[in-house]
């Protein structure tokens, strides 16, 4: 099998056709045919080799779905026999296998080795041009952290998909994990890294060869699933375990995620960004306003989503015409009836009747407007402070909610005291509540917060208390004067016994701080009974009164008749 003057020319064209990567069979055929090659093929490790090696026993473990088995460059058709095997190395490893296959009757003694080389070396170079454009094509369709499809990976599947298949058979997913900064917070961003390439796997593992599952960035991911999978799906994905982590090798994890799902009617045919739009839209209501694990995009989602453009265009105005207003919830001592203050609530009178907190405060607070409506309830409580003291009332001390995002306005505390003394009014009239705190750098400013507040006269207290991680924390670093035990516990105190004890635990340690105690959401006598017996001798709640707007909390001060519980 010696080169003669018309299989170098062959050669000399396939070497053009390599460089210009336009190799073909044609090429292929008219030189493996002078050389009785029945086929020519190779396979490779398409990926990272060393993200499947074994590392004991530093052989590569290849991954049937990433790995080329068998790419032919040439096939006679004829019955082979002879088959000589060329390995490609990198760093050390296998990495490509070259083979030449003999039509049947071609002896050993028949074949040139070096010629089987030279041949072999050619299907590196074609082996080697066929890689770079997987990686090339891989990494544009893949995420860069975790190696599974991005969102054009995935719109391009779906559009693939829907050429055998309607739309209608499918829903599109938008998903955000829960509580995910736990995991930095326990083991660093390397973990959180680690985990979300552990979740990514595991998340695309649960979806079926003609599903997609990819992620958008951050802790965010995209699927589109069958329509009949999605309750088998969304129980799976409702708590995902993750461990082993090298960052937090001691630590488990179990993750769950906020859905929106963009499910289409009969006829209905929308794009899939229209689609992920929505699934978008969803998610974030649910993980904000609805607190839900799991909602569906469809009218009901709409008509929220157009009154809570509503609420937003109508906010100044509001505000300006002075439509947002505090009712008074009584503050009472249980074991003598007496009135020793009140929470100023917020309530909005629009465009003659009164628009319900849940429907206008979930939206505020995710426009970042709930600073500004902080503000104004706090100033129409001074002013309504100022009134009672004209009318030659004595109204005790009036509490008023600052949502955490106030923490973070320049000069707050000023503001804060401005609005007190434009309206003539003293520190001693109101009291800041606050809520416990979740993030550590909201948890450093809520104790500088505190602390300025306190210097200058202020009264603090600490609402929804025993709620969040670091309650015990709060009482020790934080100079508060005041601790409303959330409803949660006062709910349950009839019925449960483990509330008691805390509520007696919270009450024994506040009072050996100096700290007075009042319980939310009293609404029983018996629920009043057992407080005064562990304790706590301040109430609110609907047993003493409802939030009550000004004309009635103006009769109320004038004409007190609460009885106590005992």
């Amino acid at each position: 099998m010696k080169l003669d003057d018309r299989l170098t020319e062959n050669l000399r064209n396939f070497f053009r056709a390599v460089v210009l990567e336009k190799t073909n069979d044609v090429i292929y055929k008219d030189i493996c045919e002078r050389l009785r090659v029945a086929g020519m093929y190779y396979d490779m490790n398409i990926s990272n080799a060393d993200r499947y090696r074994n590392h004991r026993t530093g052989e590569l473990v290849f991954d049937a779905n990433e790995v080329d088995k068998k790419i032919i460059l040439y096939d006679s058709g004829k019955k082979s026999g002879v088959e000589k095997v060329f390995n490609f190395y990198y760093d050390g490893y296998e990495y490509v296998h070259a083979f030449i296959e003999f039509e049947e009757g071609v002896a050993e003694r028949d074949i040139d080795m070096e010629f089987c080389e030279f041949m072999a070396d050619v299907v590196y170079i074609v082996a080697s041009r066929h890689n770079m454009q997987k990686m090339l094509e891989h990494a544009e369709l893949s995420d860069a952290l975790t190696g599974i499809p991005n969102i054009q990976c995935v719109q391009g599947k779906y559009y693939r998909m829907l050429q055998n298949a309607a739309p209608q058979e499918f829903v599109l997913l938008r998903m955000n994990l829960k509580n995910f900064k736990y995991v930095n917070e326990v083991g660093g961003a390397q973990a959180g890294d680690e985990a979300i390439i552990q979740y990514a796997h595991k998340l695309v593992n649960m979806v079926d060869e003609d599903e997609c599952a990819g992620r958008l960035g951050g802790d965010n991911f995209v699927i589109y699933i069958h329509k009949d999978n999605l309750k088998k799906f969304l129980r799976k994905v409702s708590s995902v375990k993750l461990s082993k982590l090298k960052s937090a090798p001691r630590n488990r994890f179990d993750i769950g995620a906020w859905v929106g799902v963009s499910e289409l009617g009969e006829n209905e045919d929308k794009t899939f960004l229209e689609r992920l739009n929505e699934a978008n839209i969803a998610c974030g209501l649910g993980k904000g306003r609805l607190n839900q694990d799991v909602v569906y995009y469809g009218e009901e989602l709409e008509r929220m989503i157009m009154q809570g453009r509503s609420v937003i265009a109508a906010f100044p105005a509001a505000v300006k015409n002075h439509e947002f207003m505090p009712f008074f919830q009584a503050k009472v001592d249980m074991r003598t009836g007496e009135l020793v203050g009140f929470e100023a609530l917020c309530r909005w009178f629009h465009d003659g009747r009164y628009v319900f907190p849940d429907q206008f405060i979930p939206v505020l607070d995710n426009e970042g407007l709930i600073t500004e409506l902080d503000m104004a309830i706090f100033n129409e409580t001074c002013i309504a402070i100022k009134r009672w003291k004209e009318m030659g009332l004595n109204p005790p001390r009036i509490s008023t909610n600052f949502s955490k995002k106030n923490l973070f306005i320049p000069n707050i505390e000023d503001k804060i005291l401005r609005v007190i003394e434009d309206n003539g009014v003293s520190a001693d009239d109101v009291e800041i509540e606050i809520t416990e705190s979740m993030k550590d750098i909201e948890y450093e400013r809520l104790i500088r917060f505190v602390s300025n507040l306190k210097e200058r006269g202020l009264y603090i207290s600490i609402d929804d208390f025993g709620t969040g991680y670091s309650s015990l924390s709060l009482l020790h670093n934080i100079e508060a004067d005041v601790i409303k035990i959330d409803k949660s516990f006062t709910d349950v105190l009839t019925t449960d016994p483990k509330s008691v004890i805390l509520v007696e635990s919270i009450v024994t340690i506040a009072k050996k701080m100096n700290m007075s105690i009042i319980a939310e959401g009293v609404e029983t006598k018996e629920q009043g009974k057992i407080l005064v017996d562990l304790g706590c001798n301040l109430a609110q709640g609907y047993y003493y009164s409802k939030p009550i707007d000004y004309h009635s909390t103006t009769e109320l001060l004038r004409n007190c008749d609460f009885e106590p519980v005992v």
